[in-house]
């Protein structure tokens, strides 16, 4: 009897594990150990990358883990960003991990995203406007009114948001200019959002999110529309399930079904899209 007891109770906290949690605590082993003594994160085989390790560091964050050592490295090598959005995502690491971007080891980060502005545009894509608003909003400094024009303006007529603007709409970007949208105040069941949204449903692909219409599904695609949904306050289920599916047994997160690249690049994404962390991330 007592021995029947024990096995249900132990069925019940089995169950009662969420896989959304296993699969965050995996993705958090696998980016720590991409970190090297210095705190900088490499794929393997290749080289540290200044850029990698601001999405290993959001990566750890949302899979519940500390950020501190990847912080250091992108503080040590500040001035060697150069690209504008490659400084707006250092911020984004940055002020997630806890750390002050207005002074990354004597470079002022936040200064370098204002002072991109430009013809209404903070740096020169629809891209950088989008991470530009997303990085002041982390550090909560103000978001020129002509950059929150030029984000609605880059919104194409379906709801989508394009690489470059009049293009056709990209996934990825849609779900960032969700984010950049209500990180500039505009309010979920505004029509700019419901509009965003509603177009994501073209790019569903067998059950997670491709990058173009028609084109198989991936993780990184599948992640960044689970971080736009969730800053509408929407989820779905079935793209976290398929999402989950893709992780291999050391942590990392492949691709697409049968092939694994960048694994710490798409882990790192994969991880913000299962624990529903849209942009910008708190520590």
């Amino acid at each position: 009897m007592m021995r029947s007891l024990l096995i249900a109770l132990l069925a019940l906290l089995v169950v009662g594990v969420p896989a959304q949690a296993a699969s965050l605590s995996s993705t958090g082993s696998f980016l720590a150990s991409s970190l090297d003594a210095n705190g900088c994160a490499r794929e393997s085989g290749a080289a540290a990358s200044v850029n990698l390790t601001s999405w290993a560091a959001l990566g750890l964050v949302a899979s519940g883990r500390s950020a501190s050592s990847a912080a250091s490295c992108i503080e040590r090598h500040s001035k060697a960003l150069t690209s504008t959005t490659d400084i707006e995502l250092a911020v984004l690491a940055l002020a997630a991990a806890g750390r002050n971007p207005g002074n990354a080891n004597g470079r002022n980060l936040v200064q370098a995203v204002q002072g991109s502005l430009k013809n209404g545009r903070l740096g020169s894509l629809v891209a950088s406007n989008q991470f530009g608003i997303l990085a002041l909003k982390a550090v909560g400094a103000p978001i020129p009114a002509a950059a929150k024009s030029t984000l609605l303006a880059d919104q194409n007529r379906d709801g989508s948001w394009p690489v470059a603007p009049g293009g056709d709409g990209d996934s990825n970007l849609t779900a960032s200019g969700i984010m950049a949208a209500v990180a500039a105040g505009m309010a979920p069941n505004s029509t700019v959002i419901v509009r965003a949204v509603a177009s994501l449903k073209r790019f569903r692909s067998r059950g997670g999110y491709a990058l173009t219409v028609g084109s198989p599904p991936d993780a990184q695609s599948t992640a960044w529309i689970l971080q736009g949904l969730a800053a509408a306050g929407k989820s779905d289920p079935a793209a976290e399930a398929y999402l989950a599916s893709l992780q291999r047994s050391n942590g990392a997160v492949a691709y697409q079904r049968g092939l694994v690249i960048t694994p710490v690049w798409v882990t790192a994404q994969a991880a913000l899209g299962l624990a529903r962390r849209p942009f910008p991330l708190r520590p």
